[in-house]
């Protein structure tokens, strides 16, 4: 279950990366937009890892 939930952290970090790349580009900050929306879905991923661990 934990390779699962890495894999899943990992594809929602670059889902949220290519979404913050076209929202950046048209903010006219194309990679700050990908870093931004990767971080923040990174740090809700391991805050949901720390409220739900494996039992």
């Amino acid at each position: 279950m934990k390779k699962f939930r890495t894999a899943v952290s990992v594809i929602t970090m670059v889902i949220a990366g290519i979404a913050g790349l076209f929202i950046g580009a048209a903010l006219n900050d194309a990679l700050g937009g990908a870093i931004l929306f990767s971080m923040i879905a990174g740090i809700a991923c391991m805050i949901y890892t720390i409220d739900n661990p494996e039992k």
